[in-house]
């Protein structure tokens, strides 16, 4: 099969496109035959930091959609041509290849009426959006949360799903994201080019600040948002970690969580690593139904893989980039 090999963990001139060996999936495993790929920022991060795991050439690439080929011992709730939706183990990920393999408890039915290429988006934006939305602040209607980086794939369906649990969203993006999000029917989008967003924020509260904070960015813009969240109010971080905490104790009682999804199969339990199924099938549902945008702005032939991992790297997208390998 052609696969995407690291052939050491130095940036994406070392990602080669070659011929692998098909996996065999292990007991409670499933093969899967990829029609389409998910890309990430976290991919062409992983291709320049390696995997304390990986043997080299190693096989990258997390979010993999396509059809059962083959199942492993003791599999009964999958069969060859499902159509399945899955976020690899980044321990052993194998993601950008015709064939790979995943945990069976991980992976999710996609609707016959869902395309692989909007699937493919859904993993790792979408499930890190999810934590972060629902396991995490546990949204609610009446809430006012603000998002940064809402112009990626975790920001963006972040806005998506916390406006659908009823939330006023205040989206923090650049402007080539504007439209976008807001035909989400964001309440606001700010410009952190171009705007003063911590007054455009007082503003649009009516200084009540905001209950929530999801930060895509990193430690620096969280501990700037922290400032901009009312008493006992909560952030999440996806992108990043405070080296201390933001705020001085017996302040303003916040709450901060961290969204960690690519540790979900080294230190989670098996039902952690079910909840990602769950969570699969419910966003896949969601976008069958015309509810969640998957976002997807481009979707690139199998060789051009690395192009679309530069693109996002240069940060030169808005939303998902995705890639056709079936």
């Amino acid at each position: 099969m052609k696969a995407w090999k690291l052939t050491l963990p130095e940036g994406l001139a070392c990602l080669k496109l070659t011929r692998a060996q098909k996996p065999t999936p292990a007991a409670g495993e499933v093969c899967v035959k990829v029609a389409a790929v998910g890309l990430n920022p976290m991919d062409y991060k992983l291709a320049s930091w390696g995997y304390a795991t990986w043997q080299y050439p190693q096989i990258i690439g997390l979010d993999v959609t396509g059809t059962v080929a083959t199942v492993g011992r003791d599999v009964t709730n999958f069969k060859p041509g499902d159509r399945v939706l899955f976020f690899a183990d980044p321990r052993s990920a194998g993601g950008f290849a015709e064939y790979a393999t995943c945990k069976a408890i991980a992976v999710s039915r996609i609707p016959d009426t869902l395309e692989f290429h909007h699937a493919a988006a859904l993993p790792c934006a979408g499930y890190s959006a999810w934590l972060a939305v629902y396991d995490k602040l546990q949204v609610e209607a009446s809430q006012h949360i603000a998002i940064t980086g809402a112009g990626g794939g975790v920001g963006g369906f972040a806005a998506q799903l916390a406006k659908l649990a009823g939330a006023t969203v205040y989206a923090i993006a650049g402007k080539k994201h504007h439209q976008r999000l807001l035909g989400y029917g964001i309440d606001a989008v700010i410009d952190p080019d171009k705007e003063n967003v911590a007054m455009r924020l007082i503003e649009l509260t009516e200084a009540q600040l905001v209950h929530s904070v999801i930060d895509c960015v990193s430690a620096k813009s969280g501990s700037i948002m922290s400032a901009l969240i009312r008493y006992n109010g909560q952030i999440v971080m996806v992108a990043d970690q405070f080296n201390q905490v933001p705020l001085l104790a017996t302040t303003k009682a916040l709450s901060i969580h961290e969204v960690a999804l690519h540790g979900t199969f080294a230190h989670g339990t098996a039902e952690h690593i079910h909840h990602l199924a769950d969570i699969g099938n419910s966003l896949s549902n969601l976008v069958a139904e015309g509810k969640l945008d998957p976002m997807v702005e481009q979707v690139l032939p199998f060789d051009q893989l690395t192009d679309g991992l530069q693109q996002l790297k240069d940060h030169r997208h808005s939303g998902k980039l995705v890639v056709k390998v079936g």
